[in-house]
């Protein structure tokens, strides 16, 4: 039986990577064929999502140190001494690649390799915005110096390898879909829905701008953003300037998201940089037609001209007109969700999770040649 360990902070947020390692986590403990744990840095909270009780938990209690987080992390891989360790890009990225445990090591990158370029680029009212640019350039160096050093890189999409300039190391396999929905749309709900954090690169304000072109023409409609974040207070601005304040409402995180997405319509993912888009393939699960950024990671290789509409990334006026050209028309709507519900299983669990397991086959394999 393989021994596979997950390194990662924390479980307790409600984001994609959260999620994702969840559900993989939760997948491998019932397989037969690995023996998985798990190492956080923080047990303040319970886990956001069920995390099965199959999985064993390490708390690595050493507060904000980092030497003290390596030197416990080293000792604990020493004492599992698994097949497989991995990194989920949190701060052991740096050494985790090093430590002589006799694991091989793999680093999952959750995001787009330009993500923190990006996330810089997306913020609001940012004084000195070169020099912070500088800075997070630096940074992406010293992330690409040492992703080199891992046995394997995996990324998310086909492009983000072609960003990180086709490494040798490196591969990619798209995020699994987190749960089935039984139960779908009706497409008949006049609600939008879009769900992640209220953060510059997920770009609510700019889903919010696109809808207040549109609101007045379409006051029995409603929009529903699901989420938390520095931006809460700019996101309420934005709905008090453009007077939407009746038809557009801020949610906290949902953790199951899925019934909330089958009592809307249309689902708007308006972000500025992602790395996958797993709230894309929920809201395919659950039958909805989408509307997407081409930003430059993600959309393009979930969403089809079958299953949504993808406009310009950042493209606010083509935005809006993609989500009133859906609210228009029922039968498009329905079209466009049954394809959804068609192409969607290609992200299922079932079909996702053999590709990992193929990955860690090889590699234990060539661990146990040398």
């Amino acid at each position: 039986m393989m021994k596979i360990v997950y390194c990662i902070n924390s479980l307790q947020a409600s984001g994609g990577t959260e999620r994702v390692l969840t559900t993989k986590m939760n997948y491998l403990a019932t397989t037969g064929e690995c023996e998985v744990h798990v190492v956080l840095r923080d047990n303040s909270k319970k886990e956001f999502f069920p995390l099965s009780p199959a999985v064993t938990r390490h708390y690595v209690a050493v507060g904000q140190s980092q030497r003290a987080y390596k030197n416990a992390l080293t000792d604990l891989l020493q004492q599992l001494k698994a097949d497989i360790a991995i990194c989920a890009g949190g701060s052991e990225i740096s050494f985790l690649w090093g430590i002589p445990d006799g694991s091989k090591k793999i680093l999952e990158f959750h995001y787009t390799k330009n993500f923190l370029i990006n996330f810089v680029n997306g913020l609001h009212r940012l004084r000195f915005r070169k020099l912070h640019l500088l800075r997070v350039w630096f940074l992406q160096k010293r992330i690409a110096y040492y992703a080199r050093k891992y046995d394997k890189l995996v990324g998310l999409t086909e492009r983000d390898v072609q960003l990180w300039g086709c490494p040798a190391n490196m591969t990619f396999i798209y995020n699994p879909l987190s749960f089935r929905c039984v139960r779908k749309s009706t497409l008949k709900n006049k609600r939008i829905i879009a769900v992640g954090s209220f953060t510059s690169a997920k770009g609510m304000d700019l889903l919010i701008q696109a809808f207040g072109r549109i609101a007045h023409r379409h006051p029995d409609w409603k929009l529903s953003l699901y989420g938390s974040g520095q931006d809460y207070d700019y996101l309420e601005e934005l709905i008090a300037r453009d007077h939407i304040v009746q038809q557009v409402t801020l949610h906290e995180p949902c953790q199951n998201i899925g019934d909330k997405l089958v009592e809307c319509s249309i689902y708007a993912f308006p972000s500025r940089s992602d790395g996958f888009g797993l709230v894309l393939t929920e809201a395919m699960e659950c039958g909805l037609p989408c509307v997407a950024f081409d930003c430059e990671c993600g959309p393009r290789e979930i969403v089809s001209s079958d299953t949504g509409i993808l406009v310009p990334a950042q493209d606010v006026g083509a935005f809006a007109l993609a989500l009133e050209r859906l609210m228009n028309d029922e039968l498009l709507r329905e079209r466009m969700g049954q394809a959804a519900q068609r192409e969607v299983p290609r992200f299922y669990t079932e079909r996702i999770m053999p590709q990992w397991l193929n990955l860690f086959h090889e590699l234990r394999e060539d661990k146990l040649c040398r």
